[in-house]
């Protein structure tokens, strides 16, 4: 975007002259993706920096294992648990800080799928085991990069500025009375557009955010337990009908009604945004 625009846009987002959709004011997103990211001036040094501190970290985190056997925490159960929580404010919240086990897990796995491509030839048998040790593979090194403590983060407020260089929003907080706006961010930019399975057009700002378990039902607030939908498939579909609607692990959604007469599935999971 060229300065020239982003004073336009300034200006257009400021005079209060854009309406609002769904309730929600007017917002302008910055998105890049971390490969963006990585090509900004002096990222080699910050990433430097941050690889720096994840391997001290990692290494006290050996270090305390191998001294103590545990991760450090105190757990209660019983009475004392129950003493505890009498006049606490429960509120399980996930922030996806950086793990470094979750370092051991990978150079394990990573270990684990070398010694088996080694020992065996792909084959009927061996193809699902090799799958599923590249997803754990692809999810560990996702973690790091991830999250709060994770490279994204950290590249993202030591280079954009102050205005973009704010702190990291959790995206699974367990039950929640309403959808923060870290969660509801992230699952409009992934959506788009309504989720309906049967197919829906309306954009991502006449939408509501569905879960897809509800609340009443043990259902968590999280980006991949939520999902865009319009307010009719919304209100009146699931909430009115009895329609089921779940997302898919691949991005797809499917959906049924109440006696299962009739199933709808999504063609596919939506463009990804930028």
């Amino acid at each position: 975007m060229t300065q020239k625009h982003s004073r336009r846009m300034r200006r257009l987002a400021a005079s209060g002259l854009l309406p609002e959709r769904a309730g929600q004011p007017v917002r302008a997103w910055a998105h890049m993706s971390l490969a963006d990211l990585l090509r900004l001036e002096g990222s080699s040094a910050v990433q430097e920096e941050w690889t720096a501190q994840v391997r001290a970290a990692w290494a006290a985190h050996r270090a305390e294992a191998s001294g103590t056997g545990g991760d450090g925490g105190a757990w209660l159960d019983g009475d004392a648990a129950e003493a505890i929580a009498c006049d606490a404010a429960m509120a399980p919240v996930v922030t996806g800080d950086l793990n470094p086990a979750a370092l051991d897990d990978l150079v394990r796995l990573c270990v684990e799928l070398d010694w088996h491509r080694r020992q065996e030839r792909p084959g009927p048998d061996t193809g699902p085991a090799w799958e599923a040790l590249e997803q754990a593979i692809i999810g560990t090194a996702v973690d790091l990069l991830s999250g709060p403590g994770g490279l994204a983060s950290f590249l993202r407020r030591r280079q954009l500025g102050a205005r973009l260089g704010g702190p990291s929003l959790p995206l699974d907080v367990g039950y929640s009375e309403s959808v923060p706006a870290g969660i509801r961010t992230a699952v409009i930019l992934r959506d788009r557009h309504c989720r309906w399975a049967g197919g829906c057009d309306q954009p991502a700002a006449a939408c509501q955010v569905h879960h897809t378990k509800h609340k009443a039902n043990g259902g968590a607030t999280s980006v991949k337990d939520c999902v865009l939908l319009c307010w009719f498939h919304h209100q009146v579909v699931i909430h009115r009908w009895g329609w089921t609607l779940v997302l898919n692990p691949d991005g797809t959604t499917t959906a049924w009604n109440k006696d299962k007469t009739k199933v709808l599935h999504s063609h596919g999971p939506p463009a990804r945004p930028g």
